[in-house]
């Protein structure tokens, strides 16, 4: 078989293999795109909720907060309170999967549950990820993502056989990587288009794409895993604490501590601090994060006796073992949020680009069957 015969067969497949998975693959960049700013946007939801600065008040103490939210759920022991480093922000908080934003002055609720913008987030993540199928559904949904996923790589590298000129040079290149300035009709376009977005978004595309094989399937897990001579970290599901009674140390004399850990290791510029307590008796962690994005090279987790006060483990990413570190970069490659916001915005972008190649790549391979039935028709 020659070459010629071979990008044939392989321009055959892409063809229905795009069409059969065009919709899914639309549907999975276009919410990518909405997702591109996530984090930016719950902040600012949040944001929305600080208060004056009152300096003849004082900020209320995690004990408060802890006891407000044991109010509240005295049956959750597993809870969560977030600090931001800002003066007048609202306090989030959470006692199991009851969410809350509080006053920092007075304690007072000033939004229970999420808001409207968590809870877009939520849609738009359940389409991105289950094509909003739910309950014994999801399963249906997140394998058929999963595997237009797997179609969707298969695009990107056949498409770069497609693409190759017949002779490669200077000229070819450029005609085949730049846009022109006029176009013989609208067919010609969008298969210059196609070609031109394509390979200009490929990388950052195959790297979104092979990364989201990691949520989908356990073979790609193991492969990961096994690049660094490791098995894949078994999930624990050991039973939690129903109660806070091991827990004798102040919560915020533990929050003092760990800000002044965090200044004393070169985090003063820290943006927010998460403490959980609950999820292990006599354990309180906290997160401490200099990122609005959890970039993991920009935190580190403290953990605390809560009978002692003592810092038992401090853990950063390097700590982690080498599969773990691989895979908790792979999980924010494929947001962009490993590089931050300049990160997040070229997977948007490319995203965007994904969808116009869906839309061009759709139309042309309806042209090219419908001109076959023609030519079909007449003999």
């Amino acid at each position: 078989m020659n070459f010629s015969t071979f990008k044939r067969w392989v321009f055959w497949t892409h063809l229905f293999a795009g069409l059969l998975a065009s919709i899914v693959v639309f549907i999975m960049a276009f919410t990518g795109v909405l997702l591109t700013y996530e984090r930016q946007f719950k902040e600012l939801s949040e944001m929305a909720y600080a208060q004056t600065i009152d300096i003849e008040k004082s900020v209320i103490s995690t004990d408060q907060v802890v006891s407000l939210l044991r109010e509240k759920h005295p049956d959750e022991a597993h809870i969560f309170v977030r600090w931001v480093n800002s003066e007048g922000a609202a306090i989030p908080a959470w006692a199991g999967e009851h969410s809350y934003l509080i006053h920092p002055y007075t304690g007072e609720i000033l939004r229970e549950r999420e808001g409207v913008v968590e809870e877009a987030f939520h849609v738009i993540t359940d389409l991105h990820r289950y094509l909003l199928m739910e309950g014994d559904y999801q399963l249906i949904g997140k394998t058929i993502t999963a595997y237009s996923n797997l179609i969707f790589i298969f695009l990107l590298l056949s498409g770069v056989i497609i693409w190759l000129p017949k002779h490669l040079s200077k000229k070819s290149l450029k005609q085949q990587m730049w846009l022109r300035q006029k176009y013989t009709n609208k067919q010609h376009r969008r298969r210059h288009w196609h070609f031109v977005f394509g390979m200009w978004s490929l990388p950052f595309l195959l790297v979104i794409g092979t990364t989201a094989t990691l949520f989908y399937f356990e073979w790609a897990n193991k492969a990961l895993y096994g690049m660094y001579g490791e098995q894949v970290p078994a999930r624990e599901k050991k039973a939690m604490p129903e109660t806070l009674d091991a827990d004798v140390v102040s919560y915020h004399t533990l929050f003092n501590k760990a800000q002044q850990h965090a200044n004393e290791h070169g985090y003063q510029s820290w943006y927010s601090m998460w403490m959980e307590i609950g999820k292990s008796e006599g354990v309180a962690r906290f997160y401490i994060d200099k990122s609005i994005g959890h970039r993991q090279e920009l935190a580190y987790s403290l953990y605390f006796d809560t009978r002692s006060g003592d810092i038992t483990r401090t853990l950063y990413k390097e700590d982690w073992p080498k599969g773990s570190q691989a895979w908790g970069t792979s999980r924010f490659l494929h947001t962009g949020e490993y590089f931050g916001f300049i990160g997040q915005t070229i997977a948007g972008l490319v995203s965007l680009l994904c969808c116009i190649l869906v839309y061009t790549g759709t139309l042309l391979g309806v042209k090219r069957l419908l001109s076959l039935r023609k030519q079909h028709q007449k003999t």
